[in-house]
């Protein structure tokens, strides 16, 4: 399968349960863009890594022998800056879905999604957009949690076009071209976003704005 990537996208694995891994691992290589570094089982295992190789993209267990992953994920990106971070999970889960965005994390997916689904959530972290379907977002986001510094601030025209296309996938680049604008504006715009609606980041504001509201997500495809 061809990827979207024009180079090759660096994984490291970090899962304990060996068969899941050899097999992500396995299909993640059969794809010509994406490339698995290393299979590790622990945290302390990741972050020697970390210390040695370059790496874009970490797939990260929640739940490992000595932690779990919402609790590691900001070390994890202070050990290797501009790392990207996608939880993986056992079940959706609306509260690890809220500790992951604290902690950094650019994405969410399950143990059940298909490899296609795990790949797509490769590229989308290593590209700067979000790693979650706006479906499962909307799904996920309607409980509490994080995000309840909202504070009803109206969001610009513009501002909340930024939100739709950040909820589509897209990347940074990709929105400053659809927008005709510079990268440097669009970064100030979705700072604005975020401290208007209490964020931490762009994919918890995309959910935030879901959960208010603000934007729509498309009908799930059956």
């Amino acid at each position: 399968m061809q990827g979207t990537a024009s180079r090759v996208i660096r994984v490291l694995l970090v899962d304990d349960h060996v068969m899941f891994s050899q097999a992500v691992a396995a299909a993640l290589n059969e794809e010509s863009d994406i490339r698995v570094v290393d299979c590790v089982a622990s945290l302390a295992d990741a972050r020697s890594h970390l210390e040695s190789t370059e790496v874009d993209v970490i797939l990260l267990d929640q739940r490992l022998p000595d932690g779990q992953g919402t609790h590691a994920a900001a070390e994890l990106r202070a050990i290797r800056p501009g790392v990207r971070v996608v939880l993986v999970t056992a079940a959706v889960d609306p509260a690890v879905l809220s500790e992951a965005l604290a902690a950094g994390c650019v994405g969410f997916v399950t143990k059940g999604d298909s490899i296609d689904e795990l790949s797509a959530a490769v590229r989308s972290a290593a590209s700067g957009a979000t790693a979650v379907s706006p479906a499962m977002l909307g799904r996920l986001t309607g409980s509490d949690g994080k995000g309840n510094g909202y504070s009803g601030e109206a969001l610009t025209h513009r501002e909340t076009a930024v939100l739709l296309f950040l909820a589509d996938g897209m990347s940074n680049q990709e929105i400053a071209e659809r927008l005709f604008i510079s990268i440097h504006t669009l970064r100030n715009h979705i700072q604005n976003i975020i401290s208007k609606l209490g964020a931490h980041s762009k994919l918890e504001a995309v959910s935030i704005a879901i959960r208010e509201g603000l934007i729509t997500t498309p009908p799930v495809e059956r």
